[in-house]
This record gives C-alpha cells, sequence and structure tokens, in this order.
C-alpha cells in the first residue's frame, strides 16, 4: 500500500507532529509511506527535517521518504488533483483549512477543537465530504469540535514513550514542561512561578524546587528571559531546549507535576487539548497536580492518579498537603504509572493498524 502523510508544520516539531510521524513509522514497516513536503517545508531541506524529526521524536524514519509536493500555500488545485490520486491512503494534520482529497483513503487529524471551515459553508462541506475519517487526539477535542467538522470520527490517543520514561531516585522537585512561548504564554509558566514564590515564601516548599522545561525559539526568547527575572532568589531552574534523555532523567528525579494549561481560559482551544507531558511524568511517578480542564480531566482521576485543581488557592493547598503526606504521595504515584500505560506507543501502534485495516467500515 502506498501511503501519503502531510503535516503543514512539520518544522515546529510539537505533539501533533510527533503523532504523525509516530504513524509514519508505524506504518513503514509494510508499505511505501512518502512524506509531503509543500514549498515552506522543502525550503528546510528534505534531510534536515528527517533527521530532526527522528533525532527529537526517537523515531525510525528510515523507511520513509520525503518529498516535494503540490501542497499549501499557492499550490495549484489540478496539481495537487493528479499528484493524490497515486496513493491508496492519505493522513493530513489540518490547521483549520482543507482540500478536497482525492487518495483511495482519506483521514484528517485534528489536534485541537477547530472551528474550521466545513460548517460553515457550501463549498467548506464539499470538500469535508472528500475525507472518509477524523481522528481526535481526545475526547475533550471531539466533543469540541466535531460540531465544526460534521463527518464520522473517533479517537485515537497520541503516542506516549512511557516505556522509555521511569521512576528514578526521586527529589524534592516539582516540574513543569511546556514550551516558553512567549506569544501566547498558553503553558503559563508565570503562574507556576507566582504560586511557588506564594508558598515559597509562607516557609511551605523550602526544601523543594521548581523545574521549568520546555522547546523556546528565538522568538521566545523575551518571555523566557521576564520568566527568569520574575523568579530570581527562588530555587526554580529553567531547561529551554532539553534534549530527550535529560528530560527523561528530569521526569525520573521529579516528585510532583504541575500544569496550569487553560487557567482563566474560556476557549477550548486555549486549553490542554490532550496534555503529552502530563502522561509522561505519570510515567515516571511523578505526581500530576494539573487544572481540571481540558483534557487532562480525561488522564487524571482526583485521588486516584492524582490531584486536579479549580483554583490557585487549591493547588496550593493540594501541593503542600501532598509534600506533608508521603503514603498519599506514595499511592498517587503508583496510580499514574499503572494509568500511563493506556497511552504507551504500543497501544497506538495497535490503533493505527486497526484503522488501516477497517476496509469497508472505514468509508
Amino acid at each position: 500500500m502506498k501511503v501519503a502523510i502531510y503535516s503543514p508544520y512539520l518544522d515546529t516539531f510539537g505533539g501533533g507532529e510527533k503523532y504523525m510521524m509516530t504513524i509514519a513509522e508505524v506504518l513503514s514497516s509494510d508499505n511505501e509511506v512518502e512524506i509531503l513536503l509543500d514549498k515552506h517545508l522543502l525550503g528546510l531541506g528534505a534531510d534536515y527535517l528527517k533527521q530532526e524529526l527522528s533525532q527529537r521524536f526517537d523515531l525510525n524514519l528510515k523507511k520513509t521518504n520525503f518529498i516535494k509536493s503540490p501542497l499549501g500555500a499557492g499550490s495549484n488545485i489540478l496539481d495537487r488533483t493528479f499528484f493524490l490520486r497515486k496513493y491508496d491512503l492519505l493522513f493530513y494534520l489540518t490547521d483549520g483549512s482543507i482540500f478536497y482529497p482525492t487518495a483511495g483513503k482519506n483521514v484528517l487529524h485534528i489536534q485541537s477543537p477547530l472551528v474550521g471551515q466545513p460548517a460553515k459553508s457550501v463549498w467548506g462541506k464539499l470538500k469535508l465530504k472528500g475525507w472518509n475519517l477524523i481522528i481526535y487526539n481526545s475526547n475533550f477535542t471531539k466533543i469540541n469540535a466535531e460540531r465544526n467538522w460534521p463527518t464520522k470520527s473517533m479517537v485515537i490517543y497520541p503516542p506516549v514513550d512511557v516505556e522509555k520514561i521511569k521512576p528514578k531516585n526521586k527529589k524534592k522537585y516539582i516540574l513543569s514542561v511546556g514550551r516558553f512561548f512567549g506569544y501566547l504564554k498558553d503553558k503559563k509558566q508565570d503562574i507556576l512561578i507566582k504560586t511557588f514564590r506564594e508558598l515559597y515564601e509562607e516557609g511551605k516548599t523550602n526544601e523543594w524546587s521548581l523545574h521549568l522545561a520546555g522547546a523556546a525559539s528565538e522568538g521566545d526568547q523575551a518571555y523566557l528571559k521576564d520568566l527568569k527575572k520574575s523568579a530570581q532568589g527562588l530555587p526554580i531552574f529553567f531547561y529551554p531546549n532539553i534534549n530527550h534523555d535529560k528530560l527523561i532523567r528530569l521526569y525520573g528525579e521529579s516528585s510532583i507535576y504541575w500544569h496550569a494549561s487553560g487557567f482563566k481560559e474560556d476557549d477550548p482551544a486555549k486549553m490542554e487539548h490532550f496534555g503529552i507531558s502530563t502522561v509522561e511524568a505519570m510515567a515516571a511517578g511523578c505526581v500530576p497536580i494539573v487544572i481540571n480542564r481540558g483534557g487532562q480531566a480525561e488522564t487524571v482521576q482526583d485521588g486516584k492518579n492524582g490531584l486536579l485543581w479549580n483554583s490557585l488557592e487549591d493547588m496550593k493547598k493540594l501541593t503542600v498537603s501532598l509534600i506533608s503526606d508521603q503514603l498519599l504521595m506514595n499511592k498517587l504515584s503508583k496510580g499514574c504509572r499503572l494509568t500511563s500505560q493506556r497511552f504507551s506507543k504500543a497501544k497506538f501502534e495497535k490503533e493505527i493498524i486497526k484503522l488501516v485495516k477497517m476496509d469497508n467500515e472505514f468509508i
């Protein structure tokens, strides 16, 4: 079978890109898989993208081919139509826009509660008819997006490297992982620093430290600088662009995981849609204390494998209670490790292979 995979933002190296490239790895073992590059991605270099995606996501993409394609901004409709006909199966990570696909079978992947085109225009609805299926990364995303994307759909949770992430000798670390995105500030690192300062100055986390890790591009440096300034005088450590091995070690050594994406937000698109970093922390036995919004409530069961909060005051109280109760810490740590296995890469592989073999049910 000949398979095409297109993600217009491969160079952002985010969760959606990991999702799509894992599909590529899974299917390339028994099929011919081609990663389609539009004009922008081609300009970055096929070899560069293949190498970076393989290393950053720890994937084997040797059997895949990264090729030029008539997709993306400025592409020709006729060229695209004839080009895609040679594929038996197409996967496309949509950013909210779609085109009419002409592969044998066509699958959209949606990572966030996109408003999108289909429900808003006749042309949008017509283009959507060409897609056989939508796969969502969580029930939260599906519930908040499907009214705008009226077609057959299912949920396949993202692949998380839970097999490679293990508990280590635990330290008094509170960890949070998320891009230092200066434009949107969507990971709320500023809120976490403020909350930690309050706890520290109240004498409740004197032996503890806060560790903030994540990607940081050139455009994020001003925000990162502001965060470091606000953290002065506190045991707060920053890990911009931390490599994979060091991040796994940090997960293993940390005891508590904080996450605040979606705090004071009403737009579902600004909440955590699934929370890969939370599940990664859980695999390491790092107990999540996370906001009770978005996809977090799907993975964290309050009091069983972590703790959910609705206000910053809740977050502070739950943190203090966990720090002072080792039995509770041990119980939740064990629970979150067990839960993390539901989101393993092995399970993802089975779901993708099952999807491809659905045949008539697929249409």
